[in-house]
């Protein structure tokens, strides 16, 4: 259960620290309103989704006792994930969101378009994926936990992305973000830092 928290917060706290769907999603808001913000949202869950299942099959694919093959995508996640963690850490960004004030009624599913698109092309999301799963894997986690695992990461995104679409209309939420984005950035890396260790530890020591 402790593993599985720490993967879970670690997937929240990448969510929380803004990035490119974060960017997208409030251009998106902005320019083209609500609607098309929710299916943009949508859009981006269904390519985490199937982030996810191309992982598990890949995983699913590897023989149970581990092999060559499977310590060296080990050492490569938790290479990633350090490097993701050190970026964060270092981190010394300011975050600057424009202006609500749109009324502008875009269409839902080409927002869907749009975000299933840009997510699919990520070849970032597939690696973040690897490595979290390869966590949960190196643990003997039974395929149905696996499966719960990418159930919940799913319905978190989705969830999550159609709050920021609410939340961007609102200033005292845009002022906590901009106040707070280089602690995102830290309790981003550090988990990211952790995972990335439990990875590498296993692959070198197994």
């Amino acid at each position: 259960m402790s593993l599985f928290l720490l993967v879970a917060g670690t997937h929240f706290a990448a969510l929380l620290s803004p990035g490119p769907d974060f960017f997208l999603l409030i251009r998106t808001a902005l320019r083209h309103g609500r609607r098309q913000a929710d299916g943009c949202a949508c859009g981006i869950a269904l390519a985490n989704l199937a982030s996810m299942l191309l992982v598990l099959f890949a995983l699913a694919a590897l023989p149970d006792g581990g092999g060559t093959v499977s310590r060296l995508l080990q050492l490569v996640g938790g290479g990633y994930f350090l490097w993701l963690g050190t970026t964060a850490l270092l981190a010394r960004r300011e975050l600057s969101l424009p202006e609500a004030g749109t009324s502008a009624q875009g269409r839902w599913r080409a927002g869907l378009v749009q975000g299933l698109l840009a997510s699919s092309l990520n070849p970032k999301l597939p690696l973040f994926y690897a490595g979290l799963f390869g966590v949960l894997r190196e643990a003997a986690t039974p395929a149905w936990g696996l499966l719960l695992a990418m159930l919940w990461m799913a319905a978190v995104v989705l969830l999550w992305d159609l709050a920021l679409v609410r939340l961007l209309h609102r200033p005292r939420w845009r002022a906590w973000l901009r106040q707070r984005v280089r602690a995102l950035d830290r309790l981003c890396g550090a988990l990211l830092g952790l995972l990335g260790s439990a990875l590498l530890a296993g692959a070198l020591g197994g």
